[in-house]
């Protein structure tokens, strides 16, 4: 049900972009330059952010009030910073993808699940934000057995066109992707909004419907 919406299209080498048609939305991202490693490409910025990530976790989950305890450990291996798992690779498809925010006014906090949709295959693979206000998109990356690197930029819900990544810091992220359990994915941002700490997401793939999916 939600494919026809969340459809991503990656055109070779055009720039990055959004187009509405009757029937989905198709995001555009700069294909022309991906050297096949993420080092390369990152900004300066984001390789400090991404190398202070460990530390970044700890402030984050120490932060939690003791009132949010029991909210934080229902999580379960989503929050624990040494959970990720072998074989990392997030399959092609349509997610729902759940942010969890540590710090900041909310202090730990769970919101609404969005959607988000993968693209592509072992050689070049992309990852959009379909809904929401704040939406990254952009390229992952191999790194270890144990993770990919994400880099890309925010747009907003009122914007057709993202920049392209390294072109604007202030719009440029990056992120880590791991697994932490049975089509369980998170997506840990290297810097957080609204003054929080730490920004991760739940990535879970959307069930198929119609003919022939698996009956539930």
């Amino acid at each position: 049900m939600y494919r026809a919406l969340l459809t991503l299209a990656l055109f070779g080498s055009l720039t990055a972009g959004c187009a509405t048609t009757r029937n989905h939305t198709s995001v555009v991202v700069e294909a022309s330059a991906q050297p096949s490693g993420w080092e390369s490409v990152a900004t300066p910025e984001d390789l400090v952010r991404l190398e202070a990530l460990p530390s970044r976790w700890a402030a984050a989950r120490a932060a939690v009030p003791k009132r949010l305890a029991s909210k934080l450990a229902a999580e379960g291996p989503l929050v624990q910073p040494d959970a990720a798992l072998d074989l990392p690779a997030l399959p092609p498809g349509p997610y729902r993808c759940r942010l969890l925010r540590f710090g900041g006014r909310a202090a730990f906090t769970s919101f609404a699940p969005d959607f988000c949709y993968v693209e592509g295959d072992t050689k070049s693979l992309s990852f959009t934000k379909q809904t929401g206000t704040i939406l990254p998109g952009g390229w992952v990356y191999a790194d270890t057995n144990k993770r990919q690197v994400f880099l890309g930029t925010f747009r907003n819900g009122a914007e057709k066109i993202a920049p392209s990544y390294g072109h604007d810091p202030e719009r440029d992220v990056a992120g880590v992707i791991e697994r932490v359990g049975p089509f369980r994915w998170r997506f840990v941002l290297a810097h957080a909004g609204k003054g929080a700490l730490l920004d991760l997401y739940e990535l879970v793939p959307v069930p198929p419907t119609g003919p022939g999916s698996p009956a539930r």
